[in-house]
Protein backbone atom coordinates (compact mmCIF):
# COMPACT_ATOMS: atom_id res chain seq x y z
CA UNK A 1 0.00 0.00 0.00
CA UNK A 2 2.76 2.32 -0.78
CA UNK A 3 1.93 5.99 -1.04
CA UNK A 4 -0.24 8.11 1.17
CA UNK A 5 -3.85 9.10 1.32
CA UNK A 6 -6.32 10.89 3.47
CA UNK A 7 -5.67 13.29 6.22
CA UNK A 8 -4.83 11.70 9.53
CA UNK A 9 -7.69 13.57 11.20
CA UNK A 10 -9.96 12.58 14.05
CA UNK A 11 -12.48 10.10 12.73
CA UNK A 12 -16.08 9.87 13.77
CA UNK A 13 -16.60 6.64 11.88
CA UNK A 14 -13.40 4.63 11.60
CA UNK A 15 -12.36 3.28 14.99
CA UNK A 16 -15.03 0.56 15.14
CA UNK A 17 -14.59 -0.49 11.52
CA UNK A 18 -10.91 -1.30 11.18
CA UNK A 19 -11.53 -4.43 9.11
CA UNK A 20 -13.83 -2.55 6.71
CA UNK A 21 -11.21 0.16 6.33
CA UNK A 22 -8.43 -2.34 5.65
CA UNK A 23 -10.50 -4.10 3.01
CA UNK A 24 -11.83 -0.88 1.49
CA UNK A 25 -8.74 -0.37 -0.66
CA UNK A 26 -9.67 -3.31 -2.86
CA UNK A 27 -13.03 -1.73 -3.71
CA UNK A 28 -11.26 1.32 -5.16
CA UNK A 29 -8.39 -0.53 -6.82
CA UNK A 30 -8.71 1.38 -10.10
CA UNK A 31 -8.48 4.75 -8.32
CA UNK A 32 -5.67 3.37 -6.18
CA UNK A 33 -3.73 2.43 -9.29
CA UNK A 34 -4.33 5.81 -10.94
CA UNK A 35 -3.91 8.23 -8.05
CA UNK A 36 -1.79 6.65 -5.32
CA UNK A 37 1.68 7.98 -5.96
CA UNK A 38 4.69 5.98 -4.85
CA UNK A 39 7.33 7.13 -2.45
CA UNK A 40 9.67 9.88 -3.73
CA UNK A 41 12.84 8.63 -5.42
CA UNK A 42 15.18 9.67 -2.64
CA UNK A 43 12.99 7.92 -0.07
CA UNK A 44 12.97 4.73 -2.15
CA UNK A 45 16.76 4.97 -2.50
CA UNK A 46 17.09 5.28 1.28
CA UNK A 47 14.74 2.35 1.82
CA UNK A 48 16.71 0.15 -0.58
CA UNK A 49 20.08 1.12 0.91
CA UNK A 50 18.88 0.61 4.48
CA UNK A 51 17.49 -2.82 3.58
CA UNK A 52 20.81 -3.90 2.01
CA UNK A 53 18.82 -4.80 -1.09
CA UNK A 54 20.78 -5.50 -4.25
CA UNK A 55 20.30 -7.33 -7.51
CA UNK A 56 19.25 -10.91 -6.79
CA UNK A 57 18.08 -10.28 -3.20
CA UNK A 58 15.03 -12.26 -2.10
CA UNK A 59 12.49 -9.66 -0.98
CA UNK A 60 9.03 -10.08 0.54
CA UNK A 61 6.73 -7.06 0.29
CA UNK A 62 3.72 -6.99 2.61
CA UNK A 63 0.74 -4.94 1.40
CA UNK A 64 1.89 -4.17 -2.13
CA UNK A 65 -1.26 -2.36 -3.27
CA UNK A 66 -1.07 -2.00 -7.03
CA UNK A 67 2.72 -1.99 -7.05
CA UNK A 68 3.75 1.55 -6.10
CA UNK A 69 6.84 0.28 -4.29
CA UNK A 70 6.96 -3.11 -6.02
CA UNK A 71 7.90 -1.66 -9.40
CA UNK A 72 10.96 0.32 -8.20
CA UNK A 73 12.07 -2.76 -6.26
CA UNK A 74 11.67 -4.97 -9.32
CA UNK A 75 13.59 -2.43 -11.41
CA UNK A 76 16.57 -3.13 -9.16
CA UNK A 77 16.60 -6.78 -10.19
CA UNK A 78 15.42 -8.33 -6.94
CA UNK A 79 13.56 -11.62 -6.64
CA UNK A 80 10.31 -10.13 -5.37
CA UNK A 81 7.33 -11.83 -3.77
CA UNK A 82 4.62 -9.23 -3.21
CA UNK A 83 1.59 -9.98 -1.07
CA UNK A 84 -1.72 -8.16 -0.71
CA UNK A 85 -5.11 -8.90 0.80
CA UNK A 86 -7.13 -7.53 -2.13
CA UNK A 87 -7.61 -9.54 -5.34
CA UNK A 88 -8.42 -6.42 -7.38
CA UNK A 89 -5.28 -4.68 -6.14
CA UNK A 90 -3.25 -7.78 -6.94
CA UNK A 91 -4.68 -7.82 -10.47
CA UNK A 92 -3.32 -4.32 -11.10
CA UNK A 93 -0.01 -5.17 -9.41
CA UNK A 94 0.45 -8.20 -11.65
CA UNK A 95 -0.11 -6.08 -14.74
CA UNK A 96 2.27 -3.39 -13.52
CA UNK A 97 4.93 -6.01 -12.73
CA UNK A 98 4.43 -8.03 -15.93
CA UNK A 99 7.73 -6.84 -17.46
CA UNK A 100 9.67 -8.24 -14.49
CA UNK A 101 10.08 -12.02 -14.69
CA UNK A 102 11.50 -12.25 -11.16
CA UNK A 103 8.44 -10.66 -9.53
CA UNK A 104 5.47 -12.65 -8.23
CA UNK A 105 2.27 -11.25 -6.69
CA UNK A 106 -0.04 -13.33 -4.51
CA UNK A 107 -3.36 -12.71 -2.79
CA UNK A 108 -3.39 -13.32 0.94
CA UNK A 109 -3.45 -11.94 4.45
CA UNK A 110 0.06 -12.04 5.84
CA UNK A 111 -1.15 -13.33 9.20
CA UNK A 112 -2.50 -16.53 7.58
CA UNK A 113 -0.10 -16.81 4.65
CA UNK A 114 2.23 -19.84 4.91
CA UNK A 115 5.86 -18.78 4.86
CA UNK A 116 8.03 -20.45 2.21
CA UNK A 117 10.85 -22.74 3.30
CA UNK A 118 13.55 -20.40 2.00
CA UNK A 119 13.86 -17.23 4.10
CA UNK A 120 14.10 -13.74 2.66
CA UNK A 121 16.98 -11.29 2.61
CA UNK A 122 14.56 -8.43 3.29
CA UNK A 123 10.94 -7.88 4.27
CA UNK A 124 9.51 -4.48 3.34
CA UNK A 125 6.15 -2.85 3.93
CA UNK A 126 5.08 0.67 3.00
CA UNK A 127 2.07 2.15 4.78
CA UNK A 128 0.61 -1.30 5.42
CA UNK A 129 2.14 -2.90 8.51
CA UNK A 130 -0.13 -1.00 10.89
CA UNK A 131 -3.08 -2.96 9.48
CA UNK A 132 -1.59 -6.27 10.66
CA UNK A 133 -2.36 -8.04 13.91
CA UNK A 134 0.09 -6.54 16.46
CA UNK A 135 0.58 -9.99 17.97
CA UNK A 136 2.13 -11.40 14.79
CA UNK A 137 3.44 -8.55 12.67
CA UNK A 138 6.95 -8.66 14.15
CA UNK A 139 7.17 -12.29 15.22
CA UNK A 140 6.18 -13.53 11.76
CA UNK A 141 8.29 -11.04 9.82
CA UNK A 142 11.23 -12.25 11.91
CA UNK A 143 10.40 -15.85 10.94
CA UNK A 144 10.33 -14.80 7.29
CA UNK A 145 13.86 -13.37 7.42
CA UNK A 146 17.20 -15.11 7.35
CA UNK A 147 19.60 -14.21 10.15
CA UNK A 148 21.04 -10.83 9.25
CA UNK A 149 18.11 -10.05 6.98
CA UNK A 150 16.41 -6.67 7.34
CA UNK A 151 12.86 -5.64 8.14
CA UNK A 152 12.11 -2.24 6.60
CA UNK A 153 8.92 -0.31 7.27
CA UNK A 154 7.88 2.84 5.43
CA UNK A 155 5.32 5.20 6.91
CA UNK A 156 4.12 8.57 5.61
CA UNK A 157 3.08 11.13 8.23
CA UNK A 158 0.67 13.94 7.36
CA UNK A 159 2.27 17.11 8.72
CA UNK A 160 1.71 20.84 8.65
CA UNK A 161 2.79 22.71 5.57
CA UNK A 162 1.76 22.91 1.96
CA UNK A 163 -0.65 25.45 0.47
CA UNK A 164 -1.41 28.08 3.16
CA UNK A 165 -5.00 27.94 4.36
CA UNK A 166 -6.05 24.84 2.45
CA UNK A 167 -6.00 22.45 5.37
CA UNK A 168 -8.08 24.81 7.52
CA UNK A 169 -10.55 25.48 4.71
CA UNK A 170 -11.05 21.79 3.99
CA UNK A 171 -11.72 20.96 7.65
CA UNK A 172 -15.25 22.35 7.27
CA UNK A 173 -16.10 19.51 4.91
CA UNK A 174 -14.58 16.82 7.11
CA UNK A 175 -16.93 18.01 9.84
CA UNK A 176 -19.90 18.35 7.50
CA UNK A 177 -19.64 14.80 6.17
CA UNK A 178 -18.75 13.06 9.43
CA UNK A 179 -15.07 12.41 8.77
CA UNK A 180 -13.91 14.42 11.78
CA UNK A 181 -15.38 15.52 15.07
CA UNK A 182 -12.72 18.12 15.91
CA UNK A 183 -13.13 21.58 14.32
CA UNK A 184 -9.65 22.59 15.54
CA UNK A 185 -7.74 19.55 14.36
CA UNK A 186 -4.27 20.19 12.92
CA UNK A 187 -1.71 17.68 11.74
CA UNK A 188 1.52 17.66 13.75
CA UNK A 189 4.49 19.85 12.98
CA UNK A 190 7.14 17.90 11.07
CA UNK A 191 9.37 17.65 14.14
CA UNK A 192 6.45 16.37 16.21
CA UNK A 193 5.30 13.52 13.97
CA UNK A 194 4.94 10.49 16.24
CA UNK A 195 7.49 7.72 16.40
CA UNK A 196 5.98 4.71 14.66
CA UNK A 197 6.20 1.15 15.94
CA UNK A 198 7.91 1.85 19.28
CA UNK A 199 7.14 -1.79 20.14
CA UNK A 200 9.80 -2.86 17.63
CA UNK A 201 12.50 -1.45 19.92
CA UNK A 202 13.77 -4.13 22.24
CA UNK A 203 12.24 -7.07 20.36
CA UNK A 204 14.61 -10.03 20.90
CA UNK A 205 14.23 -11.14 17.26
CA UNK A 206 15.77 -7.90 16.01
CA UNK A 207 18.82 -5.79 16.58
CA UNK A 208 18.86 -2.01 17.11
CA UNK A 209 16.18 -0.05 15.28
CA UNK A 210 17.20 2.77 12.93
CA UNK A 211 14.79 5.54 11.95
CA UNK A 212 15.25 8.05 9.13
CA UNK A 213 12.89 10.89 8.16
CA UNK A 214 12.44 12.89 4.98
CA UNK A 215 10.08 15.86 4.65
CA UNK A 216 8.76 16.12 1.09
CA UNK A 217 5.94 18.24 -0.40
CA UNK A 218 3.40 16.66 -2.74
CA UNK A 219 1.66 18.70 -5.44
CA UNK A 220 -1.86 18.01 -6.71
CA UNK A 221 -4.33 19.23 -9.30
CA UNK A 222 -8.01 19.18 -8.38
CA UNK A 223 -8.44 15.90 -10.24
CA UNK A 224 -5.44 14.19 -8.65
CA UNK A 225 -6.30 15.39 -5.14
CA UNK A 226 -9.92 14.24 -5.36
CA UNK A 227 -8.78 10.98 -6.95
CA UNK A 228 -6.27 10.51 -4.15
CA UNK A 229 -9.00 11.06 -1.56
CA UNK A 230 -11.12 8.37 -3.22
CA UNK A 231 -8.52 5.86 -2.02
CA UNK A 232 -8.67 7.01 1.61
CA UNK A 233 -9.96 4.21 3.82
CA UNK A 234 -12.36 6.48 5.74
CA UNK A 235 -13.73 8.24 2.67
CA UNK A 236 -14.32 4.96 0.85
CA UNK A 237 -16.56 3.53 3.59
CA UNK A 238 -18.90 6.53 3.62
CA UNK A 239 -22.31 5.93 2.08
CA UNK A 240 -22.52 6.92 -1.60
CA UNK A 241 -24.32 10.21 -0.97
CA UNK A 242 -21.87 11.38 1.70
CA UNK A 243 -18.80 10.29 -0.24
CA UNK A 244 -19.90 12.10 -3.40
CA UNK A 245 -20.88 15.19 -1.44
CA UNK A 246 -17.55 15.33 0.37
CA UNK A 247 -15.49 14.85 -2.78
CA UNK A 248 -17.53 17.45 -4.68
CA UNK A 249 -17.05 19.97 -1.87
CA UNK A 250 -13.29 19.45 -1.79
CA UNK A 251 -13.02 19.68 -5.56
CA UNK A 252 -15.06 22.89 -5.63
CA UNK A 253 -12.89 24.38 -2.88
CA UNK A 254 -9.66 23.69 -4.80
CA UNK A 255 -11.07 25.03 -8.06
CA UNK A 256 -12.74 28.12 -6.59
CA UNK A 257 -10.17 29.28 -4.07
CA UNK A 258 -6.88 27.65 -5.07
CA UNK A 259 -7.00 27.87 -8.86
CA UNK A 260 -7.08 24.10 -9.27
CA UNK A 261 -3.82 23.20 -7.50
CA UNK A 262 -2.71 22.55 -3.92
CA UNK A 263 0.27 21.11 -2.06
CA UNK A 264 0.49 18.96 1.06
CA UNK A 265 3.57 18.10 3.09
CA UNK A 266 4.52 14.66 4.35
CA UNK A 267 7.27 13.24 6.49
CA UNK A 268 8.35 9.84 5.20
CA UNK A 269 9.74 7.64 7.96
CA UNK A 270 11.96 4.67 7.10
CA UNK A 271 12.37 2.18 9.96
CA UNK A 272 14.86 -0.69 9.75
CA UNK A 273 15.86 -3.53 12.05
CA UNK A 274 18.12 -6.49 11.34
CA UNK A 275 17.11 -10.05 12.17
CA UNK A 276 19.18 -11.19 15.13
CA UNK A 277 19.79 -14.59 16.65
CA UNK A 278 17.55 -15.17 19.67
CA UNK A 279 19.58 -16.35 22.64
Amino acid sequence: MAGVAGRGGVSAVGDASSDRRKESFDRVAEHYNSYRVGYPHRVVDALVASSHIQEGSRVLEIGCGTGQLSVPLAERGVELLALDLGPNLVGFARRNLAPFTRATVVVGAFEEWPLPDQPFDAVVSANALHWLDPEVRFSKTAEALKLGGVLTIGHAHHVRGGTPGFFEDSQEYYLKWGLSDDPFFQPPRPADAPVMYPDLDGRPEFGPVRRQRFEVPSHFTTESYVGWLKTDSLVSILDDHSRLGFLNDIGHLIDAKYQGAVSRNFVYEIITAQRAKVT
